[in-house]
């Protein structure tokens, strides 16, 4: 009762204190200048409101945010909190840490305030969620509670075992469960895994237990079942031990009573990776894989048996009945290329699954060996070889006509070439010199025309002098008798081609016999010599101009090494027509017995062949050429006139001629003998007759008409070919590096071109 008299007495107080009047009152304009100028000089510290009617000290802002911060249930956003406390959000932003810092228990997260009551709300009501559910995921509370994941991780990681009962899983610490679940999903593994008698994919239990993937393969393990997973991966297979087992039995008794495994039969047991499974299972045993099955060594063996019991008896083998059914034609050629020995192929054919002694054919070819020969006699007589001789010469001929043609061409489309960038001089007062650059192209390669000439003129007919149908007819009683009819035709296709060739070598000796060998040993005719030394002439002669541009030291060389060799084979078919003629014989070994054979002629023949025996001495290639026209006069032989239009033709024959000589050569030292004159001969249009000791001279002299890449390949070589024929320790090591130049040699001369402007 005191006290309610004493609030009494304070509010009669109050309202006399209001009803009273003042003397001076202050505007609000002066209260808000003087708070102005109080701020100013900070005298004071004061927030105004957003309406500016109010304001707040520090302490009242700090104590508004804790105020509502619990009102709202321990978490509030800072814009709505600025909006609820009327003030800036940038005073709420510079005041929040002075907040975290007072109070420990609250926390700013993606500009929310929370306070650790909100906190133990939510933990609560995550572990009444783990009790139900028996697992959770820090992702899922995430949506759900729209808070950073770290934030929640980091808050369920300290309440664990406080507020939060259960445990983290030590795989994914993300994820809490309870013990409870972890048993209940345990206990779905085991009895799922133990009722399975087959392999099951993973994600198919999965589907019917209603567990999770990664937690399966967390507790696979711990569930101790008979079985194992083909991997911890998605699309795992769990394989049970009884199916393991069964599996292991049956491919262990089928392989050890067959000796073969089929692909398709390992992959309807489930195996994919057969050559593994097999290696596994036996270790030590010989596998060889085919294109249908795996095989042991002991199918090897047999077919090695039959194999050498049909060398033995000469006959043949049919190989799909000593093997398994399920083998197939590709898998009998591959065990065959296993079988087959480079010895074993010298004695056995293989034709259509059919292993043949070679000696069997053999026998096929020799019942065939009559026919030919009589074939052969036949043609020959007929004429039919004849013709067929004429044919390929005249192949011969044209493909040679053809490539000249071809060069001719390629020739003057050079010299167009080279007029056209000439240019020509200009008439008029002014005296002008204009050039004219040709502008057409030249299409194609030169070298594919002259390729493509050679490619169709060497097309030769062929000469059938036994048909398929005597040859069916010769083996046919021997096939019948070995039961093989029925592929008859494999040995006709095989036999028919040899024993072509046998008829034709047949019919070669039958025509030289009775033909060739006539026409060989009559006595050399008058016109066929005089044409053979018109040829040789002119041949010293084309090789004279290609002399002419070397060097003068190299000129004397090349001039004594000429008369040497060709004048003095002309020499020595002069001599021998002489001796024919005078039915004597003649030693041509040396120049002395040459000359003894002359002086013992009659004085006319004497002094119109002496010159020419002579001259052979002397280094002067001009006096062989002066006497040789006497010596033919005095065997009635007339020489005849240059024809330069055909000495192009004999320099293109003669280029060709040097490179069929090289594409065929195997000679280390000759492959750069002829690759040199090749080069000359395109180079300079001149053929020339040197020596392998002067090779080294003539490279200098073509260095002009080389690239540096071109002349320094063939210098190396050249110096490679000199260590290797002065020998040494190292002639083995030389030859390996000639062997590999080669084929770069031969690339060289055969794609050699003229050059566009040759240097003088």
């Amino acid at each position: 009762m005191a006290d309610w008299e004493e609030i009494k007495r304070l509010a009669a107080d109050f309202q006399k204190v209001q009803l009273g009047s003042t003397t001076q009152r202050l505007s609000e304009r002066n209260c808000i200048e003087i708070i102005t100028w109080l701020r100013d000089k900070k005298m004071i510290d004061l927030i105004f409101t957003t309406d500016g009617k109010e304001c707040l000290t520090p302490d009242q802002l700090l104590k508004d945010m804790q105020d509502e911060l619990y009102i709202n249930g321990g978490r509030i956003n800072l814009v709505d909190l600025a909006k609820i406390i009327g003030v800036d959000l940038a005073h709420i932003n510079n005041h929040v840490n002075l907040l975290l810092k007072n109070q420990k228990s609250v926390h700013l997260v993606l500009g929310q305030l929370i306070d650790i009551s909100y906190i133990n709300k939510i933990v609560s009501e995550i572990n009444e969620k783990l009790s139900q559910q028996g697992q959770i995921n820090v992702s899922d509370l995430t949506i759900q509670y729209d808070l950073p994941g770290d934030f929640l991780q980091q808050m369920l990681e300290k309440n664990l075992k406080r507020i939060l009962i259960g445990k983290q899983d030590p795989n994914d610490p993300k994820v809490f469960f309870t013990e409870s679940f972890i048993a209940r999903s345990l206990a779905k593994i085991r009895g799922a895994l133990f009722g399975l008698t087959k392999p099951t994919p993973v994600a198919t239990i999965l589907n019917h237990i209603d567990v999770a993937e990664k937690l399966f393969f967390t507790l696979f393990d711990q569930a101790s079942v008979c079985g194992s997973l083909t991997s911890r991966m998605a699309g795992a297979q769990y394989i049970p031990n009884v199916y393991s087992k069964s599996q292991n039995e049956w491919v262990n008794k089928f392989f050890t009573e067959n000796s073969y495994l089929e692909y398709d039969a390992l992959k309807r047991l489930g195996i994919g990776d057969y050559k593994s499974f097999v290696k596994k299972q036996f270790p030590t045993a010989k596998i060889v894989p085919l294109s249908t099955c795996l095989i042991s060594y002991e199918i090897i063996e047999r077919v090695l048996d039959e194999i050498e019991d049909c060398i033995a008896s000469k006959s043949h083998t049919d190989l799909p009945s000593i093997l398994p059914s399920v083998f197939n034609d590709e898998d009998i050629k591959i065990l065959m290329e296993t079988v087959m020995t480079p010895q074993r192929k010298q004695q056995i054919l293989v034709l259509d699954n059919h292993a043949v002694s070679l000696a069997f054919m053999d026998k096929l070819t020799d019942n065939c060996k009559k026919i030919a020969e009589e074939n052969a006699r036949k043609f020959v007589e007929e004429g039919k070889y004849q013709e067929y001789k004429m044919k390929l010469l005249v192949a011969s001929q044209q493909k040679a006509q053809k490539v000249e043609d071809v060069e001719e061409k390629i020739d003057k489309r050079d010299q167009r070439r080279k007029k056209a960038a000439g240019g020509k001089s200009g008439g008029g007062t002014q005296g002008r010199e204009t050039k004219t650059k040709s502008t057409k192209k030249v299409r194609g390669n030169t070298r594919n025309l002259d390729t493509e000439v050679v490619d169709n003129s060497e097309k030769k007919q062929i000469l059938e002098i036994v048909s398929n149908e005597d040859v069916t007819n010769c083996i046919q009683g021997e096939i019948d008798d070995a039961g093989l009819s029925e592929i008859i035709e494999l040995f006709v296709d095989y036999l028919l081609p040899k024993i072509n060739d046998d008829a034709l070598q047949i019919a070669e000796n039958i025509y030289v016999t009775t033909v060739a060998d006539q026409t060989a040993n009559r006595r050399q005719t008058h016109n066929e010599l005089q044409q053979k030394l018109n040829n040789m002439i002119g041949d010293i002669r084309l090789f004279e101009k290609g002399i002419v541009l070397l060097s003068s030291d190299l000129q004397a060389q090349l001039y004594k090494y000429l008369l040497k060799t060709l004048c003095t084979d002309v020499t020595n078919e002069i001599l021998s027509y002489i001796a024919q003629e005078n039915n004597t014989t003649v030693n041509l070994s040396n120049n002395d017995q040459r000359l003894k054979f002359v002086n013992e002629l009659p004085i006319d023949e004497k002094n119109a062949i002496i010159p020419l025996v002579k001259s052979l001495s002397s280094a002067n290639l001009e006096d062989f050429m002066s006497a040789v026209d006497g010596a033919l006069e005095a065997c009635s032989m007339i020489l005849k006139k240059i024809d330069k239009k055909k000495d192009r033709v004999i320099v293109l024959n003669h280029k060709h001629e040097l490179l069929e000589q090289l594409n065929k050569c195997d000679d280390l030292a000759m492959v750069l003998h002829l690759a040199v004159l090749i080069i000359f001969t395109t180079a300079t249009q001149c053929m020339l007759h040197v020596s392998g000791r002067h090779l080294q001279q003539v490279l200098v002299f073509l260095k002009q008409y080389l690239t540096p890449e071109i002349f320094g390949e063939l210098s190396t070589y050249h110096d490679y070919v000199g260590l290797m024929l002065s020998g040494g320790s190292e002639e083995e090591n030389v030859r390996e590096k000639l062997k590999e130049m080669l084929p770069n040699i031969r690339i060289l001369a055969n794609d050699y071109k003229k050059p566009a402007l040759e240097k003088s």
